[in-house]
């Protein structure tokens, strides 16, 4: 019997960050998509040896971004595997600070759609060094700073050295940031160590300080009332140039930078890899996070320290040390000047002062992108590796193990260490169980160093998880069963915890919680913890990854014993994400288990006996049962036969079947109708030959017990139907489509077997259907199944790439004759694609190459040609046409009302001149329309090409024009006005004493009471009368005028 079930199981990946982190990655490491860095000041010396800022890039996943800093954006695309280096212009913003307490604006932020990794770099001759740069989700709000400063050792002569400031820096990444800096060493500024720095920052803007003195032990925080004002900061420390050395006499001079790990990322437990290459040993600094810390080097206490203090430790060419705290401790390596070399050996001018911020043991990586970056007297590049025993071969190096490059870590049998060189430029590492890794490199007099990568967890939180049943792992969680989540802060601060479990049910308080999660899926445990004061320093959280997974599987076995004398074998089968199976029986016995089988030996007779299987996680969480119900019974009832059903003819001349169920010391009798038995008779397994096409038949068999023969039965009957052959051809293929498409289709045609056919595609293991769409180029295959189990594969479909598309000289085109017509018209050739074309939304005519557009008008046309697949090309092409058509109308003479004395001058534009021209009211082809009345005058133009314009010009009837005379001489007639239209009038003269002379409607003669008026000054008034469109008017003048005599 068969029976199948569907497990589904919680596994659990662990990251932890502070509140308002900015991703979604499962582990808090170097590895991210946003990131913001600054620049410390190094030593440039103007202009001869000025300083270099270069950020490194090296891609995890195929990406696109930008680099944006306060004057400028630089795009970058990167594919995986490869680094790309930007270098800021020399000429234009400086983005390294200078500066010692002024908030600048000179934060630099790197965004990018792909997981990358972003390495810092400040350049100098002879004075370098660079950080990994923690993405965003990384970052703290709480500090403790790794700087240095040194004083030359009495006696020692540094030459033209000088030992520069230790220098430290902070990066806001969110508008409105308060924190608060407390130093431990006086500023440039006068600002005496232990005296409060409070500065707000807005998001990109900087913070530099300086100081004649150990900036090591610095805090830096961030301040607020409430979890909501709380923002992350990125802070970095180190020296614009100095030895490190005293111990030896060290005076050459080096740049250190290196961004600092935020408090709650602090281990208690690391190991020290000496750099290889140099044969000065290192420096190391020790500081502590909380008072009454003590440090062991190797097992032995080094005494105690309280927070922000810190032990230095010198460390030789070969000494491999493990550093310890009684609670949480920051470790750094300082690479010594090059003068602590031994000076007869090979190594006596390499390298020169770097620091490194080591990782702890506990944070491991599993895998990760660096640069080893290439620098003027840089010769050789160097891994350091940490990894735990026992998964050293699991390392791997761009590709390759690297497994025995390892040895063990003296003191701490825990974990193997290598120290391998590596080529200048992009690299990936990666180890399943987890590593530890920091590049370096040394030349002349030079040397840099930093993180390959870090993990950066919060490590001031444990959490478990209880169950009803034992699990191994203390993170586990399994699908619909309640666990119970408890979490233990290893600081007894934090009282108050906010669950969130990412499956959409409400938060929950408490340091103990209960949860079940009931649906498959990945999702987000997030716990903040708080003291009740909710200020910013005072608030961590923790957040889990959870990833439903499904597995199935299948419980193969007899359903049917004899009693008291069978021993049967159950299987669980199919399993997938099984790692063990729990077994129950009733009415039996286990005799022998695996993890996945077990032999039972079966009792007494019994109705109701059954096999149960619980699946297990590898953690233990178990899923739904198994069950199959056995009856135990001298009159046992065995399934049918092993074997095919359906028979496809002609695919084999014989058929083998067996008994269901395989059970020591049986025997078996043989029945078939519709074929023949050629071999196997009381076995387990025989050979039948059946009948022809169409025929039909049935097999089964009785088994018996060979210790009891009177426990038998007779199987299930199976039967047989022997059908049609199956054929299956191609019907339709796409030959060729072109370049980066996905046009290509094949279609399979089946007929005979059973009827019912299953595609299975070597392209895809979905697809099921005889016609596969959307392909690109390749070579495919299918495998045509039916029921019967017939099956044909149809190999080698190779979908070709076509010729691309191209022209055959330039388009001829035909422009359209009129502004609005569409008598347009363009031809080409293409070849290229697979014909026939087509040109959808065009007149068109397409006689194999060759395509003739028509019926365009004017404009601008992306013509898209595709071919017989979907395949497509665009001819760009431009209709032109003259200006279209337009008369312009002026009115030379206004007609008089009533009289048809008015002009209209026509002015034709636009078309193609010379224009012909045709006046509605009297056919005549003149620019003027003379002697007419008022109304509308319609005239038709044509241009050169047969275009035509109908248009129509107004005449209107207009005021008469009256002129009167200034100078008056009765001896050539009477004193009156001139008029271009008939008036009638009235008129009045006057005196110079304004005394009426004249009133009357004709002209005045010149006489007053028929005596001849004297000479001199006369003025008059006219008032005439006329009509406009049928309406009479009036209108008036006055003026003066001089009677001559």
């Amino acid at each position: 019997m068969r029976t199948a079930i569907k497990v589904l199981v919680l596994i659990l990946g662990i990251q932890v960050c502070t509140v308002f982190h900015f991703s979604a990655f499962a582990q808090l490491s170097t590895i991210g998509r946003e990131f913001f860095v600054g620049f410390m000041e190094n030593n440039r010396i103007v202009p001869n040896r000025m300083d270099q800022a270069t950020i490194i890039i090296s891609a995890a996943e195929n990406a696109n971004g930008f680099i944006q800093y306060a004057t400028g954006t630089h795009l970058f695309s990167i594919q995986a595997g490869e680094q790309y280096v930007y270098n800021f212009p020399k000429d234009g913003l400086d983005v390294i600070h200078r500066s010692s307490g002024q908030v600048e604006d000179l934060g630099i932020y790197i965004f990018s759609d792909g997981n990358i990794a972003v390495h810092a770099f400040n350049f100098r001759e002879r004075s370098a060094d660079g950080t990994v740069v923690l993405p965003l989700s990384s970052l703290g709000k709480e500090y403790i700073l790794t700087a240095h400063y040194e004083e030359f050792a009495p006696g020692v002569n540094p030459g033209s050295n000088v030992n520069y400031e230790s220098t430290m820096l902070i990066v806001a990444v969110e508008n409105d940031t308060d924190i608060e800096i407390v130093t431990t060493a006086p500023t440039v500024n006068t600002i005496p160590p232990g005296a409060p720095i409070n500065i707000t920052l807005q998001k990109g803007q900087s913070y530099q300080i300086k100081a004649k003195g150990d900036l090591t032990g610095t805090r830096v925080r961030v301040l607020g009332s409430q979890d909501g004002d709380c923002k992350n900061i990125a802070v970095f420390g180190g020296n614009k140039m100095t030895a490190v050395g005293r111990d030896c006499g060290g005076t050459t001079g080096d740049h250190l930078f290196q961004q600092a790990y935020p408090v709650f990322s602090w281990g208690m437990e690391y190991i020290h890899i000496p750099f290889r290459g140099r044969s000065s040993g290192e420096m190391v600094k020790v500081l502590a996070s909380d008072n009454n810390t003590e440090v062991f080097v190797n097992g032995v206490s080094q005494g105690r320290i309280n927070r922000g203090k810190f032990l230095t430790f010198n460390f030789g060419e070969n000494e491999i040390v493990n550093i310890k705290g009684s609670k949480p401790i920051a470790v750094t390596t300082f690479a010594k000047s090059q003068w602590c070399n031994i000076q007869n050996g090979p190594y006596a001018s390499n390298g020169d002062p770097t620091m490194v911020t080591l990782s702890p043991n506990n944070q491991l990586i599993k895998n990760v992108a660096f640069s080893a970056v290439r620098v003027v007297g840089i010769v050789n590049h160097y891994l350091n590796v940490i990894a735990k025993r026992g998964s050293e071969s699991q390392t791997i190096l761009d590709g390759v193990s690297v497994g025995n490059e390892f040895l063990p870590v003296p003191g701490n049998p825990n974990y193997s260490y290598a120290r391998i060189e590596v080529k200048e430029g992009v690299h990936m590492l990666s180890n399943a169980e987890g590593i530890i890794g920091y590049v370096y490199g040394s030349g002349f007099i030079e040397s840099y160093g930093y993180s390959a990568g870090a993990s950066l967890a919060n490590l001031n939180f444990r959490t478990e998880v209880d169950y009803e049943f034992e699990v191994e792992g203390d993170k586990v969680a399994c699908l619909d069963k309640l666990g119970t989540w408890n979490v233990i802060p290893f600081d007894p601060k934090f009282q108050i915890f906010e669950w969130t479990f990412g499956d959409g049910t409400p938060m929950q308080e408490g340091k103990v919680v209960d949860h079940k999660f009931e649906n498959p899926g990945k999702y987000e445990i997030r716990i903040t913890a708080f003291t009740g004061d909710r200020a910013c320093d005072q608030i961590q959280e923790a957040v889990f990854e959870v990833e439903v997974v499904e597995s199935e599987g299948a419980l193969e076995g007899p359903d049917t014993v004899c009693p008291l004398i069978d021993v049967a074998t159950y299987t669980f089968e199919n399993i997938e994400n099984t790692a063990k199976v729990r077994w129950e029986v009733s009415g039996g016995q286990i005799v022998q288990t695996t993890d996945y089988t077990a032999q039972v030996k079966w009792g007494v007779p019994n109705p109701n006996a059954k096999i149960v299987a619980y699946p297990m996680t590898k953690e233990g969480c178990e899923g739904e049962p198994l069950e199959i119900k056995v009856l135990i019974t001298e009159s046992i009832q065995p399934g049918a036969p092993k074997g095919k059903s359906q028979i496809c003819f002609g695919e084999a001349d014989t058929f083998k079947y067996q008994v269901k169920d395989l059970l020591p010391k049986r025997g078996y009798e043989w029945f078939v109708t519709g074929g023949e038995i050629i071999s196997g008779q009381s076995t387990a397994e025989i050979t039948i030959k059946w009948g022809g096409i169409g025929s039909s038949g049935e097999i089964w068999y009785r088994e018996y017990s060979l210790e009891n023969p009177t426990c038998d039965g007779f199987s299930t009957r199976l039967p047989i139907k022997v059908n049609q052959p199956l054929a299956s051809s191609l019907k339709t293929m796409t030959t060729e489509i072109c370049e980066g498409s996905t046009f290509g289709r094949i279609e399979i045609e089946s007929t005979g077997g059973t009827g019912d056919f299953t595609y299975k595609w070597s392209h895809s293991t979905t697809l099921n259907a005889p016609i596969a769409e959307g392909l690109p180029t390749g070579v495919y295959a299918v495998t045509i199944t039916d029921k019967g189990g017939c099956e044909i594969v149809i190999e080698n479909l190779e979908i070709k790439t076509s010729i691309p598309f191209s022209l055959l000289g330039p388009p001829k085109i035909t422009h359209a004759t009129c502004f609005d017509s569409n008598d347009g018209s363009v031809s080409f050739e293409l070849v290229g694609g697979t014909k026939p074309y087509r040109i959808e939304g065009f007149e068109s005519t397409i006689t194999g190459g060759k395509v003739d557009v028509s019926g365009l008008t004017r404009g601008q046309y992306d013509m898209e040609v595709k071919d017989a697949v979907g395949c497509s090309f665009i001819v760009p092409v431009v209709i032109d046409s003259p200006e279209p058509l337009s008369i312009e109308f002026e009115i030379e003479r206004f007609a008089c009302g009533g009289l048809a004395n008015g002009t209209l001058l026509s002015i034709p534009k636009g078309g193609v001149s010379p224009y012909i021209l045709s006046w509605e009211a009297d056919a005549s082809s003149d620019i003027r329309l003379t002697n007419i009345a008022s109304g509308r005058y319609g005239l038709l133009v044509e241009d050169q090409n047969g275009c035509q314009l109908r248009a129509f010009g107004e005449m209107r009837d207009g005021a008469p024009t009256l002129r009167m005379p200034t100078g008056f001489n009765p001896s050539d007639g009477k004193f009156e006005g001139v008029s271009n239209c008939q008036i009638s009038f009235e008129l009045w003269i006057y005196n110079k004493w304004g005394q009426l002379v004249y009133a009357g409607a004709d002209g005045w003669d010149g006489k007053i009471r028929e005596y001849d008026a004297p000479a001199g000054t006369y003025t008059f008034m006219i008032e005439y009368a006329f009509e406009i469109d049928g309406q009479k008017e009036k209108l008036q003048q006055i003026g003066a005028f001089t009677l001559l005599r």
